[in-house]
């Protein structure tokens, strides 16, 4: 039986290569606003850190760790929300991160959930910070 990739090429991309990846020491990049979150069921984890500048990310970077849908998805979502404004940020959801991937299995569709909770902790720690 031939062995196939359930996912689609561009899954495969992120996953392979994926974007603003933080590699390394967390110290290494200037944040403004950092957000942590887990899925004890699948034991993935994010953690998304942001440069904010005038309220609009300027850069960010995260650590995953997780499957290939997780990574992927991370990946996905640190490319759709730069240069956006906050609140634009927090309307980029688990659908556009999953549709941007070309789809992902039914199962694996709470990746992009994490991945949108993860930058939905970062925008919030930085507004804590602010006030």
């Amino acid at each position: 039986m031939p062995e196939t990739w359930v996912y689609s090429d561009i899954v495969k991309e992120h996953f392979l290569s994926p974007r603003n990846f933080l590699m390394g020491d967390e110290t290494q990049f200037a944040y403004d606003a950092v957000g942590t979150v887990g899925n004890p069921i699948c034991g993935d984890q994010m953690r998304m850190f942001l440069q904010i500048k005038d309220n609009k990310i300027q850069d960010v970077k995260w650590k995953t760790y997780g499957c290939a849908s997780a990574i992927a998805s991370t990946s996905a979502l640190s490319e759709l929300v730069k240069g956006k404004t906050l609140n634009q940020a927090l309307k980029v959801g688990p659908e556009e991160i999953t549709e941007y991937l070309g789809g992902l299995p039914k199962h694996k569709f709470h990746c992009s959930v994490l991945g949108h909770e993860a930058l939905a902790a970062a925008i919030a720690n930085y507004q804590q910070k602010a006030t």
